[in-house]
């Protein structure tokens, strides 16, 4: 699995998922910060091209986003292209293919997930989830996993579920990353579109699992769960 920090958090919910199923082996190259536009200082092609020679995977799962449509961020006028380039989507949709051709080099599936929901303060994700569409639909080897009904109530954005009678929430404070039921809803949701065509099944009994201790989960640490009826 390769992205940033939101997916970092995915992470420990999708491998327990998998690796549930006695037929899965999954290798973690997550990590803070990263963005397809960032290449001017940190050349991803690079080290994925190093990541997929070593592990040689069948499938790889990519999620990418806040970093590359969110103006504010640090470090945003490094990027190529910054969000308010005239051909920000053009240009974009070149480093998409890039990524493609170096994560597929060995045959394997790319799944890529679509950008989480975000608050009603923050960057829209439709304009990137438009392309990671487009993308999937020019080339075969692209399988789009959409999060959005996950994550999503009649279309609006939700930061808690109720679970056995108790609100917990799926968000962390920010709004933006994930607390562990929001790693069990995206890791649920993943691993079945990967299980499908593989021809495994992610069967019930990962979701309590250890995982859930998973230090990842202490930064910016959720109040998990939050007092029954505290769903605001």
């Amino acid at each position: 699995m390769l992205g940033d920090s939101g997916t970092y958090e995915i992470e420990p919910g999708l491998t327990a998922a998998l690796e549930h199923t006695g037929l899965v082996d999954s290798a973690d190259g997550t990590q803070m910060g990263l963005g397809l536009s960032r290449w001017p200082e940190l050349p991803w092609w690079e080290a994925w091209t190093e990541y997929v020679a070593e592990i040689r995977p069948d499938a790889v799962v990519l999620q990418v986003g806040i970093w590359d449509v969110e103006e504010g961020v640090f470090g945003g006028p490094i990027r190529r292209p910054v969000p308010t380039d005239s051909d920000w989507e053009q240009q974009f949709a070149f480093l998409m293919d890039v990524a493609v051709e170096v994560l597929t080099v060995d045959g394997a599936d790319l799944y890529w997930l679509t950008m989480l929901p975000a608050p009603p303060e923050g960057a829209s994700p439709e304009r990137l989830n438009r392309l990671v569409v487009e993308l999937a639909n020019r080339d075969e080897r692209v399988s789009v996993v959409d999060l959005t009904p996950a994550f999503s109530r009649d279309g609006e954005y939700v930061r808690v579920v109720e679970r056995n009678g108790v609100v917990w929430p799926i968000r962390k404070v920010d709004g933006v990353h994930l607390c562990r039921e929001g790693a069990e809803l995206a890791g649920r949701v993943v691993a079945e579109a990967i299980a499908a065509d593989h021809g495994v099944i992610v069967d019930v009994g990962w979701e309590d699992g250890a995982w859930r201790s998973n230090p990842k989960f202490d930064l910016d640490p959720c109040s998990d769960p939050l007092p029954p009826g505290d769903a605001s």
